[in-house]
């Protein structure tokens, strides 16, 4: 068959006319998406023990992981982790590119704003930590001191707070810590679980009272109330038949 302009045309009007039926035949809900898929994708970042974290045998490890991979197992899914750095995920979330979110994420009025929350999962808050020879004691001594918090974090809102302090945002809280060691920073602003997880190297200590109290969800994108009904109702699920708990447990929560 030989094309000229009118039978390229056709050609063309027939393409756009199939990829709209095509999308329509497939439109649905992220959870409708998800379940036809058989798993679910999850923005993460594995660099906030014991949430998560790359283990020794470099899988990825942590309360977060547990507890979602018990609560996938309830909807009949399997879980694809997508690594990304935290403050991607947002984003990541907004455009389609991941289904979810779930990496130690607060709830706040400003992430409010831009995606949805499922229900709080676990509560916690932020602390000082410093090293052992520190006479850092509270908010009030990091006034001229240098701060390393994690980029995107509800620990660099409450560096951000403190007059007359220097804030640096690495990437990572590892990175953060490693400033803290290194004496590149006095010391660092996190999460109370994830503090202590690092304290248990043995060179930092906690300074003063939490400077906050938070709780932790999965986040989603705008509109997909039914993918968080059904995440509610699982994570309701494994706290009924103890699993949420005993992870709580494991994890020293």
């Amino acid at each position: 068959m030989k094309f000229n302009r009118f039978n390229v045309v056709a050609v063309m009007a027939i393409a756009m006319l199939l990829g709209v039926l095509s999308v329509s035949a497939f439109a649905g809900t992220t959870l409708d998406k998800v379940k036809a898929a058989g798993e679910i994708a999850v923005g993460n970042s594995p660099d906030y023990p014991p949430f998560e974290s790359i283990g020794d045998n470099g899988e990825r490890v942590g309360f977060d992981i547990d507890l979602l991979s018990a609560m996938a197992k309830k909807m009949d899914l399997k879980v694809k982790w997508v690594t990304m750095e935290f403050a991607a995920i947002v984003t990541a979330v907004q455009s389609g590119q991941v289904d979810m979110g779930m990496s130690g994420f607060s709830i706040t009025p400003d992430r409010a704003k831009q995606v949805s929350f499922s229900a709080p999962y676990i509560a916690s808050g932020q602390v000082i930590v410093t090293r052992p020879d520190s006479n850092i004691t509270s908010a009030a001594d990091l006034k001229g001191k240098k701060i390393a918090v994690q980029l995107g974090t509800t620990g660099e809102q409450q560096a951000d707070k403190i007059e007359g302090a220097e804030v640096v945002k690495p990437e990572s809280y590892n990175i953060a810590f490693m400033m803290l060691r290194n004496k590149a920073a006095d010391a660092v602003i996190a999460d109370l679980s994830v503090a202590d997880e690092y304290m248990k190297q043995g060179t930092f200590k906690r300074a003063g009272e939490p400077l906050s109290f938070e709780e932790f969800a999965i986040i989603s994108r705008k509109g997909n109330d039914p993918l968080l009904k059904a995440l509610n109702e699982a994570l309701e699920a494994v706290k009924k038949d103890g699993t949420y708990d005993a992870l709580v447990k494991k994890w020293n929560l």
